[in-house]
Order: C-alpha cells, then sequence, then structure tokens
C-alpha cells in the first residue's frame, strides 16, 4: 500500500503501521518493554518525518505512471518474501543452543535487576549500547552541521536567549511570538500542564527500567515526546522556553557519564562498564537495593533527549526560521513597512 501511495505523507503514515504492528507482535510474545520502546521510537519516527515532508511536495511526482507504480509494488513484494523466507529459514535451521538461554538468570544473578531487556543493554551487553549512543551523538552532529549552515545560524542550537535573536526571547505564559494567532491556545494550555507530568513519567521509567518496563532509552523517548508536543504546540518559542539548553551539550554530557561510569569501574578494580551491587537500609526508604548501571542508563537517557532536541530545533526550528526568513524576503517592501506598522 506504501508503494502505491502517491502522496508522501500517505505513504509514511503506511510504514510506520508496519512498526505499531512490529510491536503488537512483541505484546502478544510476551516482550511488554521491547513493545514499548517500538511504540515509542516508531512515533518519534513519524514526527521527524512529518517535519521533513513539510518543505517536500506533497506527492512523489505529477503524474506517476501505472507502470512504474506496479515495478514499486512488485519490488516491495519480493522484498517482503524474501526477508520472511530468510528470518523462516534461519530461525529453523538453528542446531546450537541460543547464548540468550541463560540470560535470565545472568540478569539476577550478574545484573541485579529482573528486566532481562535492560540489564542486558546496560550490563551484559554494555558495548553495544555504548557504540550505539556514539552513533547517535555523531547522528544528530551531522544533522546540525547540515541545517544550522552558518556560524551565526548554530546559535540558534542552543535556544538561550541572547543578544540579537528575538526567537530566542521567552514568551509570557499565553503567547508565542508572532505567529500565536495561527496556534491554538487550548493545545498551548494543555501541553504546559501535561508536559511536566511526561517528564516525570520519563523519569519513573528510568529508575523502574532494572526491574520493570522502561530503562533510559524509553524513558529519554518519553521525554523527547514531550519537547515534540511543546513544539507543534507552538513551535520554536515554545520549545526554547520548554528546554532552554544548548543540546549538543545535553549530548555531550549523556556522552561524558556514560563513558565516566565506565571509566569509575575500572579505577575501583574491575572491568570497563562492569556494575556493582549495593544493598543498604535508609532511615525512611527502607531497604534500598541500588546497581550502578543506572548511571549508564542516565548517560543513555540524556544523549535520546539531546539527540530528539536538536533534530526538533534543526528540522523543526531552524527550518521554520528559514521558511519565514525566505517569504519576508519575498513580501513587498510596502507590505513589510504596514506590517511592521
Amino acid at each position: 500500500m506504501a508503494a502505491r501511495a502517491r502522496r508522501r505523507l500517505t505513504a509514511m503514515i503506511l510504514v510506520g503501521v508496519t512498526g505499531y504492528g512490529t510491536a503488537l507482535l512483541f505484546i502478544l510474545h510476551g516482550a511488554p518493554d521491547l513493545a514499548l520502546t517500538q511504540f515509542l521510537v516508531e512515533t518519534v519516527t513519524i514526527v521527524m518525518f512529518v517535519l521533513v515532508l513539510r518543505r517536500l511536495p506533497r506527492k512523489f511526482s505529477a503524474r506517476p505512471t501505472r507502470s512504474s507504480r506496479r515495478l514499486r509494488v512488485a519490488l516491495g513484494v519480493a522484498v517482503g518474501v524474501v526477508t520472511a523466507g530468510m528470518a523462516y529459514v534461519a530461525a529453523g535451521s538453528r542446531v546450537a543452543t541460543p547464548v540468550s538461554v541463560g540470560f535470565p538468570d545472568e540478569a539476577v544473578s550478574y545484573g541485579g535487576g529482573k528486566n532481562i531487556v535492560n540489564v542486558t543493554l546496560v550490563d551484559i551487553r554494555a558495548w553495544d549500547t555504548m557504540g550505539e549512543i556514539a552513533v547517535l551523538v555523531v547522528a544528530a552532529t551531522g544533522v546540525a552541521s547540515l541545517i544550522f549552515r552558518r556560524s551565526r545560524a548554530l546559535d540558534m542550537r542552543s535556544g538561550i536567549p541572547g543578544e540579537g535573536r528575538q526567537d530566542s526571547v521567552r514568551p509570557r505564559w499565553l503567547t508565542t511570538g508572532a505567529t500565536a494567532r495561527q496556534q491554538s491556545v487550548i493545545l498551548q494550555v494543555v501541553t504546559r500542564l501535561l508536559f511536566h507530568a511526561i517528564l516525570l513519567f520519563s523519569i519513573y521509567l528510568l529508575f523502574s527500567g532494572h526491574n520493570a518496563p522502561g530503562g533510559g532509552f524509553a524513558a529519554g523517548l518519553v521525554a523527547g515526546l514531550g519537547l515534540a508536543v511543546r513544539y507543534l504546540a507552538g513551535g520554536r518559542t515554545e520549545l526554547n522556553g520548554a528546554a532552554p539548553v544548548d543540546a549538543g551539550r545535553v549530548l555531550g554530557a549523556g556522552l561524558f557519564v556514560a563513558v565516566g561510569t565506565g571509566v569509575a569501574a575500572m579505577l575501583l578494580g574491575g572491568d570497563f562498564l562492569q556494575s556493582a551491587l549495593l544493598d543498604f537500609h535508609l532511615p525512611v526508604l527502607g531497604h534500598v537495593h541500588f546497581v550502578t548501571s543506572v548511571f549508564f542508563d542516565v548517560g543513555v537517557y540524556l544523549i535520546v533527549v539531546g539527540l530528539v532536541l536538536d533534530i526538533l530545533r534543526s528540522l523543526g526550528a531552524e527550518m521554520d526560521r528559514q521558511q519565514e526568513a525566505d517569504q519576508h524576503d519575498d513580501t513587498p517592501a510596502d507590505v513589510r513597512e504596514e506590517e511592521l506598522v
């Protein structure tokens, strides 16, 4: 269906249905943690696609020929059949015992947690996660370097109020700059009321992920969706009011915390990224079971939040600013003077 679609937005939504369907398969097979992450990833991906599709034509081409559409459908079906066949043959040809069979016991005894997925990410296979978050930082830096083409425009990445930047001035509670008349006040109020609850929920997922569905990656995606809702409700001014921080510094802080966790383990006589299990008693909370890998999860959380914030500022806020600048240049001088008056 996506191959037959003529509109870009329709094709993007149809492709997104595949991701949500995969999440439903995770639920049916008893993997709520993977389902939660898949739902969040698919939602964030759709938001990012929408930000890009605003600057592209609605349709793929003016007059797509019937033969080309048939070719796309045939190619899509062929790829799906080959991929499904390879997965079926590979799963049926296994003769050795999977290495993951021992993960449930190792997650409790070695990682100190009951959530096998999260313990695998931050402890059993922490090196893989370290490589993945490094790729996220590189991807965010690449996107920013492509969108912010000038050093002066790169200052917009921080979202911190400064001299000569009217977009960064923090608005009053119910104003969002020059485009306020095109936005919904009700949507802005609702998003501002829900934003802090979304952040608290993300922090809950961050610290509960070792024994329940959650973790740093899922929690960061929830916080990123909260920022995306603020941007969709009020534009770049609303986004800067919600997160007046430099996205690059958030990414750097997350990578520093993640790498610092591994270095600290080495300085204490362990291996790189090796976690320690601490059990102690607090006067009010009682018995506390603490695993040092939570610091590594905090680094993952910061990197995901910084990635979403950086993409919202680049694909969203900066592209909005460039489009408004282009429209302003095309406006006749007398009309601009009348608008200023």
